[in-house]
């Protein structure tokens, strides 16, 4: 079963919901060995989850789904350059980025190879610098005395500056995930799973996961000439913290390799850092850490470093000795962050007063002063606020910087194509850009921008879908069903939180949780159920209604989030 209607949410939006399959019975199924839910037989089966061996290996992960290192690219040369880096005692520099998975990348390497009692130091570029490799870090590699460059979540483009490496005598490892161009960088190792000629199974690694893949080779060959004879074999796998938490961050599909990481990694008792229980601990967290905390509480505080101070402070936490100072740093990252969140407030309020009289299909909104760092996400919570793609642009004298989200079907990539003319540079994906142009072209571009859209695009492009993954009685929602839904986490890109859709509910009682969210009891008439909404959506007891909502478990207690509601006509 599979269908597709449109239909008003409580909120005026209109949204069309892409209904996968139903379960109004939800009796155990055998699949191989185990015995599921027909439920999550269903919702495995969404994702393209089908066979038994596929399905278990989905459900309980294990390190031996790890494909082979070697299978990538280019890392034998590298491999082969490391060693003999070691063998001559040759400093390395690596040169990671300003993100969150830039900065669990660079972490992971750094401590790596100082474990096995490798020179090495980093360097992460502030946004000003420019991103990635840069003729600034191969400075720095100079100063440092660095014989050798290794990239982690960068460099794939970066061909002038390899160039200028080499003139130097600085040889360089590229180690990056994001899409090659049809020309390479001529590094003395160039590794991406999305490289044409990869034999890498799995092309969505985060840079942390291709760095982890590194010291997987490394160590390996490392083993085989005897290196570890008389010293301590390192066990990677307390380094999976930081691979989960930069994958998590990176909004990478979680599946396959990513999958096998971040879930490992995300309950593994063995830690590479005390950085993260720091940051935990600052924000809040108790107990395991789930992919709603990284992406929405621990990655923000580690990106706001980025966007408006310095990164390498967060590289100093995870890898500090001193537990003490990493305290420091994580107490500061709070401040940073609470700063952050207070600019962006600002910005989003301005917006919103410019977007709020625009009848136009796109919002472009600039001005002096904004911060550079923060436009991202500024742009990607109006264009969920207005339902319609967003640019945000912070003038800075004669050149401006732009970062754009889309919504809907739009592809914003495509049209800020064509308007290239009028851009000094520009980059992205279909739902994300980034643009620099010169200030005195901004009016012209937002003129061309919004025309395009308007001949390339119907206004119901911009319509979001929900995927719902079950249309479902209530009576379906025992605790162990809702104990085994546990088993398809950590939910994200390719792998949602499965949605529930249940008709013709009436609300029976309404309650307040913390004087602040509305936690309604619904009867669908097979049971009775008590759901909060987080996002504050108003029913009116007596009401019926059709409803969107996940199941979790919380403190051992089957709970519900709605996540909309349709009123019947």
């Amino acid at each position: 079963m599979s269908k597709t209607k449109t239909a008003k949410s409580i909120t005026g939006e209109i949204k069309k919901l892409n209904i996968l399959d139903e379960c109004l019975k939800n009796i155990p199924v055998r699949v191989g060995q185990l015995t599921l839910f027909d439920a999550t037989r269903r919702i495995l089966k969404n994702r393209n989850i089908t066979g038994a061996k596929q399905i278990k290996e989905f459900l309980f992960p294990s390190l031996n789904q790890l494909y082979n290192p070697f299978l990538l690219e280019d890392m034998d040369i590298a491999v082969d350059r490391i060693i003999r880096a070691i063998g001559k005692r040759e400093n390395i520099l690596i040169v990671g980025d300003y993100d969150t998975d830039g900065v669990t990348a660079t972490s992971l390497l750094l401590m790596f190879l100082k474990e096995i009692g490798i020179n090495a130091s980093f360097y992460i570029p502030t946004r000003e610098d420019g991103y990635g490799l840069s003729v600034e870090a191969i400075k720095r590699a100079i100063e440092s005395k660095a014989s050798l460059i290794i990239t982690v979540d960068n460099g794939i483009t970066s061909i002038d500056e390899v160039e200028f490496a080499k003139t130097v005598g600085i040889d360089v490892i590229i180690t990056d995930h994001h899409e090659p161009q049809d020309i390479l960088p001529n590094a003395f190792a160039v590794i991406d799973p999305k490289r044409n000629n990869s034999r890498f199974p799995f092309k969505e690694l985060s840079g942390v996961g291709v760095a982890f893949n590194l010291i997987m080779a490394l160590r390996n060959k490392l083993r085989k000439k005897g290196f570890f004879t008389n010293k301590e074999e390192p066990n990677l796998k307390k380094y999976l913290d930081l691979v989960a938490l930069g994958t998590l961050a990176d909004i990478v599909p979680l599946l396959d390799e990513n999958r096998v990481c971040v879930k490992i990694g995300l309950f593994n008792k063995q830690h590479s850092t005390a950085g993260i229980e720091l940051l935990k601990k600052v924000s809040g967290i108790e107990g395991n850490l789930t992919s709603r905390h990284v992406g929405f509480v621990i990655a923000p505080r580690i990106n706001a470093a980025g966007r408006l101070s310095d990164a390498s402070i967060v590289v100093d936490m995870f890898t500090n000795d001193n537990v003490e100072e990493a305290k420091l740093i994580a107490e500061k990252l709070e401040q940073i962050n609470n700063e952050r969140r207070r600019l962006q407030n600002q910005i989003i309020e301005e917006v919103d007063n410019i977007a709020c009289n625009s009848s136009s299909r796109i919002i472009v909104a600039a001005k002096k002063g904004w911060h550079r760092g923060l436009i991202g996400i500024v742009a990607n919570a109006i264009a969920y606020r207005h339902k319609k793609p967003s640019i945000i642009i912070a003038k800075e004298g004669d050149l401006s910087i732009g970062s754009g989200r889309s919504f809907g079907d739009v592809d914003l990539f495509s049209i800020i194509k064509e308007t290239s003319h009028l851009l000094e540079r520009f980059g992205g994906h279909k739902m994300a850009v980034g643009i620099t142009i010169k200030t005195k072209n901004i009016d012209k571009f937002y003129e061309n921008i919004n025309d395009i859209i308007k001949e390339k695009y119907p206004e119901e492009a911009t319509i979001s879908t929900l995927n719902i993954d079950c249309l479902s009685n209530f009576n379906i929602f025992s605790k162990k069903f809702v104990e085994e839904l546990s088993l398809l986490e950590p939910f994200g890109p390719l792998n949602e939180e499965p949605l529930f859709f249940t008709q013709n509910v009436i609300v029976k009682n309404k309650t307040m949780i913390l004087n602040r969210y509305p936690r309604y009891l619904l009867d669908d008439g097979t049971a009775s159920l008590w759901m909060v909404s987080f996002d504050k959506l108003q029913l009116d007891v007596g009401g019926i209604y059709d409803v969107v909502y996940t199941a979790y478990m919380k403190n051992g207690y089957v709970s519900f989030n709605i996540k909309d509601v349709f009123k019947l006509d």
